[in-house]
């Protein structure tokens, strides 16, 4: 089964939210997805959602320059082709920047794999 664009833009503003709100991700996460038969996708989108904020060095879902929904539409475009990663404006100090591309491009890697066995 795969999961859905509208899932995945549901679950980063979910995780936004909870972010925000000082509240457990995970477990808001889960809340959400578990009826949708996708619960075990609460830690991966924690794990894509955290270590895209390093990567682009600014806070995902809040203030995007692309417009509302622009970070939602980025998440679910870099799962889809996680070689869009090596063409994202480079806004860091580079080996910092060269780091937080490595994790965040394990983190897609894992999530896209975790997707596919939903």
């Amino acid at each position: 089964m795969t999961v859905p664009a509208a899932v995945i833009a549901q679950a980063a503003r979910c995780w936004r939210a909870a972010r925000d709100a000082r509240l457990p991700v995970q477990q808001r996460l889960h809340a959400l997805l578990a009826p949708l038969g996708f619960d075990m996708l609460a830690p991966v989108v924690d794990s894509v959602m955290t270590l895209g904020e390093g990567c682009l060095g600014r806070p995902l879902c809040r203030a995007c320059p692309f417009g509302a929904g622009g970070d939602e539409a980025l998440i679910c475009g870099l799962l889809a082709d996680p070689s869009r990663l090596d063409r994202l404006p480079r806004c860091m100090a580079s080996r910092r920047r060269a780091e937080a591309d490595q994790m965040f491009a394990g983190a897609l890697a894992s999530a896209i794999v975790m997707m596919e066995l939903a």
